[in-house]
């Protein structure tokens, strides 16, 4: 390393504050323990910028809508509306124009309702900070914080910046967000090794951390985007995303539509236009036929379809706690086969539970699960007599008078907890034993000293009086909590018959089998002991010496206290409604191997019988000793991954995606961010999830409780099926339209039966009212007794195509028949013929202009029969596997009947209210007319229903050979390749271990992806002493030298 530090700031180097003394690092920020004056302050707010992350780009209005217009149908329908607009059709130009304007309008609204849910979930970052300022404790804006500052945190507070501290009073930082490290850090002041992981940098604070106790001061190191949360969310935007199944299959959906349409189009301009020698038309008629039968093929109700239909599962699925961020992850749910589940909060409640008490006698179970102090005690699960619970109270009281917690309940009554998970549960304990007033007993018997817990001594103990403090004939006791293998060996006695008046010297044998047996079942084990004590030994400097450097023993063994964080019972069920389903949960945790395996047990994740020794369960360190093709080899088989590490998760993410397997992820802290965006949903927590992973997800549970996860899995299997059912109804009918229309000119009929307005009402109002009856549709059978559907599953797949050819040439012969039945039976009336003109001839081939009331009548007639003939296949396909011949059909979703009534009813406007049916080309019926309609309707039901039952048998081996030989001669753009689910590329995978070497947010070529248009990034990371800093050359690093230390985090 030179002599001379690279220029500050510009992140060439990195400098290692951690391993600076206090000294240093106050003559490096040119700050004095007192603080910096106001004028400083300002100095330094403007120069280095304020304290807050920079939000990302968000794109402009012109960026929006160019992103709903890139479709290649949206193309076409501004095509034909442009040729329209030439050959001066206006009311078509008008609808068509319509409909491209619907279907962006609709995309924008859902745009910005996710950005409004993405606003929602900001405010990280800690919106006030006490600041020492000229010797004074000041609250400020947490943004207005600076480099050099003096930050005063204590219990409760969310630290505003990175912090080196310089004074510490038993100060725990819960970093979890971060590091993934689940208990609290206890930080000092001394200096650390240079290389240290980012967990172990203990003399450092990090912004947007949580203090769990005790007191601290720090100078600020870094602000902004350039604290160490900045630096790792800044770097998430470098994660690419990626296209979900359905996006892909729609988009080649639409590939396929567009050739038809070009080729059904072409062909009939050739068959129309006169020049070519085929058809009687000019070139201005022939144009209008092609686009009245483009316009008849495309879906233009699909995208509205398809996007109203998710936005509507989207809702449902929010009120079931599961919050969407990107509509098309509604369907990518349906076809998830592993679901990768933190267990803390998750799985469990994050609310640690005793859940039994051990004595020297027997074993009492406590039941109850959480901190609401609702349980009972149980020997054997019989529950004891309440003089036995008292007695067992008097016992443990000592847990809840150790104990440094909180448990209230807050406005919506639920039970809140304040400090120590582990404290908190002793609490809730003392509260089912009958202490409900835990404040009461604890003034009772107040406390008179105390030595907090350490990670070094692993206890901690206190002194009480039983009774009024100041009074010297008050007996006080010595209550501790610890570790079972700290505090057995300073025992000389334990409690015998659950008496205190009962003592018999310590059986350590027994006490530390015991632990262990509790241990091995995953539970945490804390011993309870007591003794008595003499006021004179009360001394100013008290510690853990007391206990540690009696001696000889002198505690008294009241006994063990067993503690665990318990799976939610709706997540028992939930893993079972997965597995039932065919879809594998993976538990992922940071905690031991051993709590790992108990509670997969419980949760049937790993058989509930099995023999630890027998379960496959990996932990992080063993991960990163694998190479790719050894984690391959063994991540379908291990369900239960312990110690695992952020970067543990996107590796199994990648492992499983190559093995052709479609992950969902859970994931809550900042490094768990790239793993969400890689897996094919992200699923961050909403209560305790950080802003970054809310960001990266696809999926935030509300409640945090992964039986919403599997809630979500079955929703989104319903929306495929429901998308499957759009897509088998609206394909046949847009081919029939515009079949019936490039029939009636091939076979060379008077007049084409259905006009482009008529056409353009069927797509964007009886289609959209029968789609958007389908996709309500409730979920067909079990649904989650199915396997997962595979990747490869096309949504325009064969069962469709077939469809399309077989109800489609129903329709376009009911259609056409009933059209030209009409022509042959009612010839023109001679007056009405005379009065026909050239033009009003040439008008009837091209579907416009003047015409005769009995052309009308006959549109009329062909125009009812195709609306009804679609209704009456929409009953076919509300069930895709069974018949709809069942009373279901008339149980099962109400909205069917209201659809089916509008659409009557609008049809019955559009046929006889006069003006409207001269403006649809429609002409009233008769009786008869409408006995052939409901006739033929009929009739296609029926066929529908026996092509159901046969066709699968009969039908479909013979078809599909013909699509497989069609298939292989199309164009490569219009053939669905396997989904890509693995990442192109990341950019930046985050660990616990550091964020050393990582390029900095401000470095040349490296510009920050949150700040706009790539942007300096707010904050500052580096000395503001440059004169100390060159002086200071052993606290400098470059880079590049950095990132020898965790090469892991770069890529070639």
């Amino acid at each position: 390393m030179a002599s001379q530090a690279p220029p500050i700031g510009n992140g060439e180097d990195e400098i290692i504050w951690h391993s600076s003394t206090v000294e240093e690092a106050l003559k490096l920020q040119s700050v004095t323990p007192d603080g910096l004056n106001e004028s400083e302050v300002e100095k330094r707010l403007k120069q280095y910028g304020k304290n807050e992350l920079t939000p990302p780009p968000k794109p402009g209005f012109l960026k929006k809508l160019w992103m709903q217009i890139n479709n290649i149908l949206i193309f076409i329908l501004v095509c034909a509306t442009i040729v329209s607009a030439i050959l001066e059709e206006w009311p078509e130009v008008a609808l068509i124009l319509g409909v491209v304007i619907i279907n962006v309008s609709i995309g924008l609204i859902q745009e910005g309702k996710a950005e409004k849910a993405a606003e929602a979930i900001k405010g990280m970052l800690s919106s006030k900070a006490t600041v020492i300022r000229k010797g004074e404790r000041t609250v400020v804006d947490a943004s207005t914080v600076v480099p050099g500052d003096i930050v005063f945190i204590q219990s409760g507070d969310r630290v505003p910046a990175d912090l080196r501290m310089i004074e510490v009073a038993n100060l725990a930082i819960l970093e979890a967000m971060l590091t993934g490290e689940s208990n609290p850090i206890n930080k000092h002041t001394d200096v650390v090794e240079g290389g240290a992981a980012l967990g172990d940098r203990k003399n450092l604070a990090f912004s947007a951390t949580m203090v769990m106790q005790g007191q601290g001061k720090g100078i600020v190191i870094g602000t902004g985007d350039l604290a160490e949360i900045g630096k790792i969310s800044s770097m998430v935007g470098g994660v690419d995303g990626m296209k979900t199944n359905l996006m892909v299959q729609l988009e080649i959906f639409g590939r396929w539509i567009s050739f038809f349409v070009l080729i059904v189009g072409s062909v009939t301009f050739i068959i129309s236009f006169k020049d070519v020698g085929v058809g009687k038309d000019d070139l201005g008629d022939a144009f209008k036929s092609a686009v009245s039968v483009a316009v008849a093929i495309i879906p233009e109700g699909l995208p509205a379809v398809v996007t109203i239909s998710l936005a509507l599962a989207m809702q449902t699925l929010a009120r079931r706690n599961a919050i969407i961020r990107q509509l098309p992850a509604v369907e990518t749910l349906g076809s998830v086969t592993v679901i990768c589940s933190d267990k803390t909060g998750t799985l469990t409640k994050n609310e640690m539970t005793v859940q039994a008490i051990q004595t020297a006698e027997a074993q009492l179970d406590l039941t109850g699960v959480g901190y609401a102090p609702e349980g009972e005690l149980c020997e054997d699960g019989r529950p004891l007599p309440a003089d036995r619970v008292a007695r067992v109270l008097t016992m443990f009281e000592g847990s809840v008078l150790c104990n440094d917690s909180g448990l209230g309940k807050n406005d919506n009554g639920h039970w809140e907890p304040v400090g120590y998970p582990t404290e908190v549960s002793l609490l809730t304990m003392g509260m089912k034993l009958g202490a409900k007033d835990w404040k009461g007993l604890k003034a009772s018997k107040p406390r008179v000293a105390a030595v907090p817990f350490a990670s070094e001594h692993k206890f901690m103990c206190c002194v009480h009086a039983h009774g009024p403090a100041q009074d010297h004939a008050t007996p006080l006791f010595l209550h501790v909590k610890g570790a079972p293998d700290r505090l057995i060996p300073r025992c000389k006695d334990q409690v015998v018959g659950e008496k205190f008046d009962t003592l018999a010297p310590i059986d350590e044998r027994y006490w530390q089998d015991q632990a262990a047996r509790l241990s091995a079942k995953g539970l945490r084990v804390l011993a309870v002991c007591r003794a008595d004590f003499q006021r004179e030994d009360i001394t100013s400097d008290m510690d853990a010496d007391l206990i540690l450097k009696a001696p000889q023993p002198f505690l008294t063994m009241i006994g063990l206290v067993a503690i665990l964080d318990p799976p939610r019972p709706e997540a028992i069920e939930g893993v079972k409604v997965a597995t039932k389903a065919g879809i594998v949960v993976k538990m992922i945790t940071g905690d031991h191997p051993a709590t790992a395996t108990a509670i997969a047990k419980m949760l049937a994740i790993v058989p509930s019988d099995a023999n630890d020794k027998d379960v496959s369960t990996f932990t992080g360190p063993q991960l990163d000793a694998m190479d790719d093709d050894a984690l391959d080899s063994i991540v379908l088989n291990c369900n239960v991954f312990a110690r695992a590490s952020p970067e543990n998760k996107i590796r199994i993410v990648k492992s499983l995606q190559r093995m052709g397997q479609v992950s969902s992820m859970t994931g809550d802290g900042v490094n768990d961010a790239p793993a969400l965006k890689a897996a094919n949903i992200g699923v961050a927590m909403g209560i305790t999830g950080t802003d970054v992973s809310k960001e990266a997800a696809k999926m935030v549970l509300a409640d945090d409780n992964f039986a919403t996860i599997v809630v979500a899995v079955k929703e989104g299997r319903r929306v495929w099926d429901n998308l499957v059912k759009v897509l088998m109804y609206n394909i046949p009918v847009n081919f029939a339209q515009g079949l019936s229309v490039f029939f009636s000119q091939a076979l060379k009929l008077e007049t084409v039966p259905l006009t482009a307005i008529q056409v353009l009402y069927v797509n964007m109002v009886t289609s959209v009212t029968m789609g958007m009856m389908l996709s309500m549709e409730p979920p067909e059978g079990d649904i989650m007794a199915l396997p997962p559907r595979k990747t490869t599953k096309k949504l325009f797949g064969k069962k469709v195509m077939w469809n399309c050819v077989f109800v489609s040439s129903c329709m376009v012969i009911a259609v056409i028949g009933t059209f030209q039945w009409s022509l042959v039976n009612n010839p023109e009336s001679p007056e009405n013929l005379a009065a026909l003109t050239a033009e009003d001839i040439s008008n009837r081939r091209a579907g416009g202009g003047p015409r005769s009331e009995r052309i009308d009548r006959a549109r009329g007639e062909a125009f009812n029969m195709l609306v009804f003939a679609e209704m009456a296949y929409a009953l076919n396909c509300r069930y895709l596997r069974a018949p709809a011949i069942t009373i279901k059909i008339f149980t099962e979703n109400h909205w069917c009947w209201v659809a089916m009534g509008i659409a009557t009813t609008l049809q019955l406007l559009l046929t006889y209210a006069p003006g409207v049916n001269t403006f649809f080309y429609n002409g009233p019926i008769d009786g008869m007319a409408w006995l052939r309609i409901l006739g033929f309707s009929t009739v296609i039901f029926f066929i529908v229903e026996a092509e159901k039952i046969l066709g699968p048998k009969y039908l479909m081996p013979a078809v599909r050979p013909i699509f497989d030989a069609i298939y292989s001669l199309v164009p490569e753009p219009l053939k669905l390749k396997r989904t890509q689910t693995a990442m192109q590329s990341v950019r930046f995978i985050a660990t616990s271990a550091s964020t050393m070497g990582m390029p900095h947010p401000n470095q040349p070529g490296h510009g920050n992806p949150c700040a706009p248009g790539g942007g300096e990034a707010h904050g500052f990371d580096h000395p503001v002493n440059q004169e100390a800093s060159m002086a200071a050359p052993h606290l400098h690093r470059e880079r590049s030298e950095a990132s020898m230390v965790a090469p892991h985090l770069h890529r070639e």
